[in-house]
């Protein structure tokens, strides 16, 4: 190698600014710095702070303005479950995927990425791999601070190198016995998991589950904690509404007596066929397939946004930048999901009312309940699901409560493992959106 790299860089981006970690990020990008140095390579070795999404952009176009390649394309930091997070927990970052298929990352050949970062092996990983055609390394597990990269060796809150972040089993994966188990040094460090340049494995829409999640959802109301919620939530009166992953035409179809207009946009196309059929008799209704997080609509066209469901598996900062501008001033956003979390010891006593309630609506319209186990034990709906993950609470409370400061996320409805949240923007202010140029 050596002799060979002189037109190549390494790009080594880390975090300091969000969650923890800040003073020790740094030091593990130069611990692998030294790492490929001492390997041969001779060509630049860039180690960066990336704060931002925008600082990532800097960082590529700085090298192809030097007119160099990249080799390796590593990031140390924190991840979400898509992918890397920049800036800070009171305003957090992140490119969506819509945003990473936008790059032109000038990748030299034979060339690898590498995310030393939480989870990244789950989904992360193999999309980038896909998306830029380029080996990609991440773990599966939890990542920590280490002195040694082959087993837990603790390294406290120092920031004295060399220090390395590895994926390693502890309390978080596998509890506490896994968490003595790691303190006492007897934790080997995970292998990091490569995943090779290939499309995915089957369909990733919801075209294939369409005819399943129809007949679940034939009434959203059997929702009743979220059918509630939004009751609560949307203004009075006539109201043109856009449903945004609108599925099936459920939600539409329910509010079809009180609202003026309603459109709901979706990417798959089974899917808003079965919402045309649905809302066939009502002509203020209309359903229209999109691709990517651009609204066909004008400036100012509706008083409410709605997203039941669906904001955990969109592009996050392109789409809010156009819900924003086709919302009209003082209208709102709605959104519900479900998040993943576990449950905390002092949330039981919710937990439990909860799942007792989740029981009682259960047995009443048994329809729906086996309607919805043929949905989610169906091959295609975990297919689906396994290329569009749900997102983490603190993921979806960080963003939402930062893009709408002084609004809070709610909690509707608890599980062991995952929870029902909803988030209402209150009024709406077209305000300017930051636009990133893709190098």
């Amino acid at each position: 190698m050596a002799g060979m790299s002189k037109g190549r860089s390494i790009l080594i981006l880390y975090t300091t600014k969000y969650r923890l970690g800040g003073r020790q990020f740094p030091v593990v990008a130069q611990t692998l710095a030294a790492e490929k140095r001492a390997s041969g390579f001779d060509g630049e070795i860039v180690t960066r702070a990336a704060e931002s999404k925008r600082d990532v952009l800097e960082a590529i176009a700085e090298i192809r303005a030097a007119g160099k390649t990249i080799s390796e394309f590593i990031f140390v930091g924190h991840s979400g479950m898509y992918g890397p997070m920049f800036g800070t927990t009171a305003f957090p970052e992140q490119f969506s995927p819509y945003e990473w298929e936008q790059l032109d990352i000038p990748f030299a050949e034979n060339a690898t990425a590498a995310f030393y970062c939480c989870r990244s092996a789950r989904w992360f990983a193999p999309f980038f791999a896909r998306t830029f055609n380029v080996p990609t390394y991440g773990f599966f597990w939890y990542t920590t601070f280490s002195r040694s990269k082959e087993k837990y060796v603790s390294a406290g809150d120092s920031a004295d190198g060399p220090l390395y972040t590895i994926g390693c089993m502890g309390r978080k994966s596998h509890g506490y016995l896994a968490a003595a188990k790691k303190r006492l040094g007897f934790m080997p460090a995970e292998e990091m998991k490569r995943f090779e340049p290939r499309p995915p494995d089957g369909d990733t829409s919801y075209d294939h589950v369409a005819e399943l999640y129809d007949a679940a959802f034939q009434d959203i109301r059997v929702r009743q904690d979220e059918w509630k919620w939004l009751n609560e939530h949307l203004p009075t009166g006539n109201i043109d509404i856009l449903d945004i992953g609108c599925g099936n035409g459920a939600l539409l179809y329910a509010l079809r007596d009180r609202i003026a207009t309603g459109i709901g946009v979706d990417e798959s196309a089974g899917i808003i066929e079965r919402a045309k059929l649905k809302n066939t008799a009502n002509e203020h209704v209309s359903f229209q397939k999109i691709d990517g997080p651009v609204l066909p609509f004008p400036d100012n066209s509706f008083d409410v946004v709605t997203s039941l469901m669906s904001f955990r598996y969109l592009d996050w900062d392109p789409l809010l930048a156009e819900i924003k501008r086709v919302t009209r001033p003082g209208g709102k956003f709605l959104v519900v999901d479900m998040v993943t979390v576990p449950v905390a010891a002092r949330e039981y006593p919710r937990l439990l009312g909860d799942k007792l309630r989740t029981m009682r609506n259960q047995k009443s319209n048994a329809r729906f309940d086996a309607a919805l186990k043929r949905l989610v034990s169906h091959p295609d709906w975990k297919k689906m699901v396994e290329y569009n993950p749900i997102r983490s609470e603190h993921e979806m409370k960080w963003y939402l409560e930062s893009r709408f400061p002084g609004q809070k996320m709610e909690v509707l409805n608890m599980a062991w493992h995952s929870r029902i949240v909803a988030f209402d923007s209150g009024p709406v202010e077209n305000g300017v959106e930051v636009k990133l140029t893709y190098p």
